[in-house]
């Protein structure tokens, strides 16, 4: 049993002990004329029950964010860089509304970043998009990577799926599916909007990711040339 949860019981027992011999006093020295023993007992009987059945609560609590984290830990360091796993919100957000199954379904490395061609944006030029595609398409980069760049208005304006309740829900399951559906949408909306704004590799084969620390395309070059083979 976890340390903390133990903790907490014995801190309850105590608390629990300490409202018995008060109670008692009390009803012995006639301050509580009108209870009976059983009442008491009654009383202590539930308060066990209620705070074992809160103690197994929280150890499954526990448990699950143990497991949670798990799956969102860093993985193996690969070459300096350091693959994440993609959360499971997100990918269940792409395929419950069948959106970027593209890069997931891709049978290379997907390369993932916004850009404007409009120029509004300084910190998403389209400079950088057009060196990137020009280099993703070398004889070297071709067969490990697709590149999926798409504008920051596309993004904006990326409207596909269901990202909300369709109708009034008729019962708490079915209340809790659409909330935890549009919840995973708004989850990937956000990881690419992330990623976007410098730049993601994603490896389909094992739902990783790189995220690059800047916008630079001297060291995104570096990222893609260490990152063929991973």
């Amino acid at each position: 049993m976890d340390k903390k949860i133990k903790d907490k019981l014995k801190e309850a027992g105590s608390f629990i002990l300490c409202v018995i011999v008060l109670l008692g006093f009390g009803y012995y020295s006639g301050f509580l004329k009108g209870f009976s023993l059983r009442d008491f007992n009654d009383s202590y009987q539930k308060t066990v029950y209620n705070l074992s059945k809160n103690s197994s609560t929280v150890g499954d609590r526990a448990r699950i964010l143990s497991s949670d984290n798990s799956s969102s830990r860093e993985v193996v360091s690969y070459k300096n860089y350091r693959p994440r796993t993609i959360p499971e919100t997100v990918l269940r957000g792409v395929y419950s509304s069948n959106t970027w199954v593209n890069i997931f379904d891709s049978n290379k490395k997907a390369v993932f970043y916004l850009y404007d061609p409009s120029g509004n944006d300084k910190n998403l030029s389209e400079d950088f998009h057009l060196r990137m595609t020009d280099y993703l398409n070398t004889d070297d980069n071709r067969d490990y990577y697709n590149n999926f760049a798409i504008t920051s208005y596309q993004l904006k304006n990326l409207r596909v799926g269901v990202t909300g309740p369709e109708k009034i829900c008729n019962s708490l399951e079915e209340c809790n599916n659409q909330r935890l559906k549009a919840s995973d949408y708004s989850n990937m909306a956000e990881f690419f909007k992330r990623c976007g704004q410098t730049a993601c590799i994603i490896n389909p084969l094992n739902n990783t990711y790189v995220i690059l620390k800047d916008r630079n395309f001297a060291s995104a070059v570096s990222a893609l040339n260490s990152l063929r083979e991973w």
